[in-house]
């Protein structure tokens, strides 16, 4: 790791609190034993011990990428063991209704770059995303709204032969170019240290379009958690194995997480046809890659929350079933019986390969529970009963939180484990 000095500033390149009235369930967590690495981390925050960041990762479909449920977590985890910033995020807007918490993006000449863009053939990291510039002089700018603000940035990008240096600015500073260019095509990361905190920054692509960014980061040089989420919308455990795996390897190795968060299993649980033996070879296969590339860290499946579903010819109120047998209310909204069997498949995938399993949909009150939470007040759902609210987010991520906390403090109580 080279250390470059610009200006004030440091340029590194890079090659058991229980939530209130939320009690604990241990029927909900299953193999906490194996959470280990992440216990250890934060019994070294506890202690004061910790050189460096607690890093957690959430990596799954829509309820990853919504911010709310990993936003949530990110709140109590953070008050509870410190905080050490908002962490990485995907460059720029990667869609429409993008609102990660604690920071504001914009961004004006990018163009966003998927698994579908076959023919561009991008070097896709865990946001399964790349911002390229579309223009001369693209600009991407991030406000942070978190009280103590940040004191590094970083950029991940495509290095490549003639790449044209970004430029990032952060409110009084002095700008700093961050050099894009290398012998050959890989993914590379830059981080610049500020001598005092700060809320704003710009970064800029310099020179013709081309440009390609994965992600970039505002944290605070301090021990705490870090809890970044990586989602996409609509997607099945099958993105992994769509993702670059040299900037995936890349991606885990730089963070060091103690904590994957897995999150898949909706989108595959509305689909009928799902052969359930190729979906567990499959899902065992992905994760099992990512638990290997993260080296050392504890990995904890999140079962798919309920989801319900009905005809499309179907309107107005009706009540739910968990049965699709034939039925009086032929309206009435269903689980899908393939959403029950992915989140089955997940639990024995999971203790099988000696990871920890917690059951989402138990969290919410089990099968039609969906439908029942657009009844609260406030909803806990949406409407399309396949999405929590924001509240409903909440709610889960806390009792998630508890179970971690209850099986945090067992452990400790234990010194064997140690």
């Amino acid at each position: 790791m080279a250390l470059v000095r610009a200006a004030p500033l440091l340029l590194i390149h890079a090659a058991a609190t229980v939530a209130p009235g939320h009690a604990a369930d241990p029927a909900r967590l299953v193999g906490a034993e194996r959470l280990r690495p992440l216990f250890i981390a934060l019994a070294t925050l506890d202690q004061k011990r910790a050189r460096g960041p607690v890093r957690i990762l959430q990596i799954g479909d829509s309820h990853t990428a919504n911010d709310s449920f990993s936003g949530r977590l990110r709140e109590r985890l953070q008050s509870r063991f410190g905080a050490a910033g908002r962490g990485w995020l995907p460059a720029g807007v990667p869609y429409k209704y993008f609102q990660p918490r604690l920071v504001t993006v914009s961004e004006t000449g990018w163009r966003h770059l998927r698994p579908s863009d076959a023919d561009d053939k991008p070097l896709l990291g865990l946001d399964a995303v790349v911002a390229r510039a579309a223009e001369a002089d693209a600009r991407m700018t991030l406000s942070s709204s978190d009280a103590d603000g940040f004191d590094r940035v970083g950029v991940e990008f495509v290095a490549r032969p003639g790449g044209l240096p970004l430029t990032i600015r952060v409110e009084q500073n002095p700008p700093v170019r961050i050099a894009t260019a290398a012998p050959k095509i890989g993914v590379r990361r830059s981080e610049v240290l500020l001598p005092k905190s700060a809320h704003q920054l710009e970064l800029v692509a310099s020179g013709p379009p081309g440009t390609e960014l994965l992600g970039w980061a505002v944290e605070r040089r301090r021990s705490g958690v870090i809890y970044e989420n990586h989602g996409s919308i609509g997607a099945t455990v099958r993105l992994l194995e769509r993702l670059d795996p040299a900037a995936v390897s890349f991606e885990l190795a730089d963070r060091r997480p103690a904590l994957l968060v897995i999150a898949f299993g909706t989108n595959e649980g509305f689909r009928d046809g799902l052969d359930l033996g190729d979906y567990a070879a499959r899902f065992r296969a992905a994760i099992g890659s990512l638990a290997r590339r993260a080296r050392g860290a504890a990995i904890v499946v999140l079962g798919p929350p309920d989801g319900n579903r009905r005809s499309g010819e179907c309107s107005g109120e009706a009540g739910c079933r968990t049965s699709t047998a034939a039925s009086d209310e032929s309206c009435a909204w269903t689980v899908p019986p393939k959403l029950v069997e992915v989140r089955a498949v997940q639990r024995r995938v999971a203790l099988r390969q000696g990871w920890a399993f917690w059951d989402w949909s138990a969290a919410m009150g089990g099968a039609c529970s969906m439908h029942h939470g657009l009844g609260e007040d406030p909803p806990l759902a949406t409407s399309d009963h396949v999405h929590l609210s924001k509240a409903g987010y909440a709610l889960t991520a806390d009792r998630l939180f508890t179970d971690l906390m209850r099986a945090y403090d067992d452990w400790k109580r234990v010194p064997r484990r140690r």
